[in-house]
């Protein structure tokens, strides 16, 4: 607002205010949030007791009537008077200061293309176009998931046994055999035998299938109808063979390696190394691999900063389990390589540590695909200009949505809401750093997103649906238009969280296993992992069967706990017949009075107990007109 306006003043005001956001963008293009009009003040027009100004425009040769609070003083020059003045002689333009000979040099600024400052961020030139990207740089061909087996049967005989034992690492499952019996030696328990040992884990299986909240449960025996339980109870010893307490030392003695003082993560290291060495040997992903996190959610008793405690925990709010080991990890549909997040002092000692931590991390899980051409799609904990750069200097490609990390990116401008007139607009921008084309591309859904790749191409792709309910109670879908880099983008980006509701919402290895020790926390995760990659890749080839995580898993327990591994087959301690047992004879009745009772005084064991301090609890029954002691074990 300008006070004192009066007539032949030289005002600006905002195109959008004064011509309003659909015509300011007929106009002005993508430029409209920041264009300016400037004119001169004809006549001053009073509208009850508010006084308006009469303006009329020099760009759009239109006469408005606004309010003194939608104008400012044109900064140019304060009026046509003080121009004429400034133009009488040299001499006065020189006393001036200059203010006047800054007239043309500033008009000159002001006529530049509106946001121009914010398409250099620190620097970097951005470029605007007005006729999209219509060409891919991602030359490669579109490849499909794929796995490498060593099964010789065919896919419709292959059990979920098969695909578990492809998934986990077998090879290293030996040395940890080796390793438990070691402990179990220490504690004078028998060693554990393979085919044991994968019982055991069939057993944890198990666990997520029940809903027993007391693992001893599982161990109960049938009862009487009396128990008060509507449900036969588990039984897994007499079914299973492994008693409560051969299970318990086993979980008590279970070890992955040795443990190293100079890494807090020994105990569970090998497994983590072990289960990436194998997904990369069985698992060849698409065109197109997904980064994100996952949580092993952990709430300890114990005080993480005591010996036995956790080495690093993180805590995130938007997570439905939120606190405990975050994993970052990438995934096309099976999880292929996963990183424990080991606190920020370990992180700098890592590969790549002196990029962004986001930047590090995306150049380390993709490493064992460096060069192949692929494509990494991430969110914005990884996403920015720099890991653009990096990856593609590697021989990958990326995608990505950018919130934080917006060093060199053209933010602001896209974040622009008045840049979108309507649900599906999109604005593209270019640049190249390092021999890296680069492009930055916002668009509107119902907030505005904003994205920096490099592949990718603003032609139409596949809209995005909206399913609402009508007051009638009807479905009505609305599609919105996005372009091919964004539907890209989305087609791909869910698969870790589907990978992790999977995991944790439905097979909850995690809660069914209760656990005081950290590392057991994550061995239950990492088995999760396995159970669900095992999972997806059975109902990826037989999608004419594919099974449920309940049922896969019902039947991938049962397998390992009936394996046959050490080349024999574990029979269940049942009765092979269904014929009754023989009812047993009655036990004769025993009158009350079988001997007569003789007083507790008299036994030399009470007697020397009265004194100690174990002692001897006493009490007075009365016996009709005798006075009995007697004592209760």
């Amino acid at each position: 607002m300008a006070p004192g306006l009066k007539v032949g003043d030289l005002v600006k005001a905002k195109a959008v205010n004064v011509l309003g956001n659909r015509r300011a963008g007929d106009v002005f293009g993508p430029w409209a949030a920041k264009s300016e009009l400037h004119g001169s003040v004809i006549e001053c027009v009073a509208v009850g007791r508010m006084r308006k100004l009469k303006v009329e425009w020099n760009e759009c040769d239109d006469i408005s009537i606004l309010s003194a609070r939608s104008l400012e003083l044109d900064d140019l020059c304060t009026s046509v008077e003080a121009v004429e003045e400034s133009t009488d002689s040299e001499s006065s333009i020189d006393e001036e200061a200059g203010d006047s000979m800054d007239y043309s040099e500033g008009r000159q600024c002001d006529l530049e293309e509106p946001g121009v400052s914010q398409l250099r961020p620190h620097g970097t030139e951005w470029l605007v176009e007005m006729e999209g990207i219509q060409i891919d740089y991602y030359d490669g061909a579109k490849r499909n998931l794929d796995f490498i087996w060593t099964f010789d049967n065919p896919v419709e005989q292959r059990s979920p046994l098969e695909y578990f034992c492809a998934m986990f690492p077998m090879v290293e499952a030996a040395f940890w055999i080796e390793k438990t019996n070691a402990r179990l030696a220490e504690m004078k328990r028998k060693p554990l035998s393979k085919c044991e040992y994968f019982r055991f884990w069939g057993l944890i299986l198990a666990f997520s299938i029940s809903s027993e909240k007391n693992r001893r449960n599982y161990w109960m025996e049938e009862l009487d109808g009396e128990s008060g339980r509507i449900f036969l109870p588990p039984a897994f010893g007499t079914r299973f063979g492994m008693g409560i307490r051969r299970f318990e030392d086993i979980l008590r003695c279970l070890s992955f390696g040795d443990e190293d003082c100079n890494d807090p993560w020994s105990p569970i290291r090998p497994f983590m190394d072990a289960l990436n060495n194998r997904r990369q040997q069985v698992i060849n992903p698409s065109h197109m691999i997904v980064e994100d996190e996952l949580m092993s959610s952990w709430i300890s008793r114990k005080q993480d900063r005591t010996a036995d405690g956790i080495p690093h925990r993180t805590k995130i709010i938007r997570k439905p389990k939120g606190v405990g080991t975050e994993i970052k990890c990438v995934a096309d549909g099976l999880v292929v390589c996963i990183e424990i997040c080991e606190g920020k002092e370990a992180e700098s000692k890592k590969k790549w540590s002196h990029l962004p931590a986001g930047t590090a991390q995306t150049l380390r899980l993709s490493e064992p695909w460096h060069g192949t051409g692929r494509i990494i799609v991430a969110d914005s904990a990884f996403s920015s200009v720099t890991t653009a750069i990096e990856l593609k200097k590697c021989g990958l490609l990326f995608t990505g949505v950018v919130k934080t990390a917006s060093r060199e990116f053209p933010k602001e401008y896209l974040n622009d809401a008045c840049t979108y007139r309507h649900e599906g607009d999109h604005i593209c921008l270019t640049t190249i750093i390092d021999n890296c084309n680069l492009i930055a591309l916002g668009w509107k859904d119902k907030t505005i997103k904003s994205f920096v790749s490099t592949c990718g191409t603003t032609q139409p792709g596949e809209p995005h649906k909206k399913h609402r309910y009508s007051k009638e109670g009807d479905i009505i879908t609305t599609e919105i238009p996005r372009p091919q880099l964004v539907s890209q983008y989305f087609s791909a980006s869910s698969k870790i969280d589907v990978h992790n509701h999977l995991r944790q919402g439905l097979l909850n290895i995690e809660d069914a296993w209760g656990t005081q020790t950290w590392w057991h926390r994550l061995a239950a995760t990492f088995v999760g992992i396995t159970v669900i990659d095992a999972m997806l890749a059975y109902n990826y080839e037989r999608r004419v069967d594919a099974k449920s995580v309940e049922d896969f898993a019902n039947d991938l327990a049962l397998s390992l706990i009936f394996n046959k591994f050490d080349g024999y087959e574990l029979v269940s301690r049942r009765r092979l017949s269904d014929e009754p047992i023989a009812a047993e004879p009655p036990i004769p009745a025993v009158p009350f009075e079988a001997h007569p009772l003789k007083s507790l005084l008299t036994l030399p064991k009470y007697k020397k107990n009265i004194g100690s301090k174990k002692g001897a609890r006493r009490f007075v029954q009365p016996r009709g007109n005798d006075t009995m002691l007697t004592t209760s074990v």
